[in-house]
């Protein structure tokens, strides 16, 4: 048996609680970068890896070398584990690394998850042990929705979301509500924010200027996009050094959680109210799952309507 988890912690409390099995961190970010199908695994591994090398800071031949034997790992326990565990929480970092692992394991011989609404984190070693035994076969009916939901978040076209936005999908809790999450990152209609940064440069002027007090208020309890605090930084860093900066950023330490305060320039306020466009003012260079947005080819998050469209701007 092997437990396939959301992160080290999780993990390493799966090993207190001396559940059987190995227990391994899944280590990735498909919310973020290029996730495009139809890649051989060598030509997968090396654009992940020069993508999370580049924005993450991150040496890339340890980069490629360590998704590379990943990758591999996940082959072999195909063949050879009798159980794999998949353990993963109802956000959307953790939904885009369930899809990918429930397709790329289709075929294993039993497939099981803790598919859970909370915060695996914050389970005790007994709450970590009630959850293994409580864990369920992965039915064939969740496998064939998660492939097409694999599909539409990795499609070039955003428009493949606007169905799992649109229909409920009993069969496969929270997946509505997640690639909904995912649908409104896209820039809006109304000025060309993502729903990251609408609620970042909204907080902002509220008065939360400290990181702290914004990230918090960001993904209020239970978190839903599944950010962390470096994670939401990187977005922050990016309102405040594109062409017309949205924000400014004073970093005061270099600490987990950082320390930094924000103030909202005259032009970030003014795309707030409505009365300019963020992708107008600013290169739209960013990929969205399978979708490189760029300024020829852009799609926008209608909210009235509440889906993607080709953007006619």
């Amino acid at each position: 048996m092997i437990h396939l988890h959301n992160g080290d912690s999780v993990a390493a409390t799966a090993r207190r609680a001396l559940l059987p099995g190995r227990h391994v961190a899944f280590r990735e970010t498909f919310i973020t970068g290029p996730v495009r199908p139809g890649l051989r695994q060598s030509e997968w591994v090396e654009e992940r890896a020069r993508f999370i090398a580049e924005y993450y800071g991150e040496h890339l031949l340890r980069t490629r070398n360590d998704l590379l034997d990943q990758e591999k790992l996940l082959d072999a326990i195909v063949r050879e584990d009798e159980e794999i565990v998949l353990w993963f929480e109802h956000d959307l970092f953790c939904l885009a690394n369930f899809l990918y692992l429930l397709v790329r394991l289709t075929k294993a011989r039993r497939l099981t998850s803790i598919w859970c609404p909370s915060a695996l984190g914050s389970l005790s070693e007994e709450e970590i042990v009630t959850s293994y035994l409580s864990r369920a076969a992965v039915p064939p009916l969740m496998l064939r929705i998660a492939a097409e939901a694999w599909k539409g978040y990795t499609a070039h076209e955003a428009t493949a979301l606007n169905r799992f936005v649109k229909q409920d999908w009993p069969d496969f809790a929270f997946l509505r509500d997640g690639m909904t999450l995912h649908a409104m990152r896209f820039p809006s209609l109304r000025n060309g924010l993502g729903e990251v940064e609408q609620r970042a440069l909204a907080g902002i002027d509220a008065g939360a200027t400290d990181f702290s007090s914004l990230f918090a208020r960001f993904d209020a309890a239970p978190p839903r996009y599944g950010f962390g605090d470096g994670e939401f930084l990187r977005h922050l860093r990016r309102l405040a050094t594109c062409a017309v900066p949205m924000i400014t950023i004073t970093e005061t330490a270099d600490t987990a959680p950082p320390k930094a305060l924000f103030g909202i320039t005259p032009a970030g306020r003014k795309v707030l109210a409505g009365e300019a466009d963020f992708v107008e003012l600013n290169n739209a260079d960013q990929w969205l799952g399978g979708v490189h947005l760029i300024r020829e080819q852009l799609w926008r998050w209608d909210p009235e309507a509440r889906e993607v469209r080709p953007s006619e701007r």
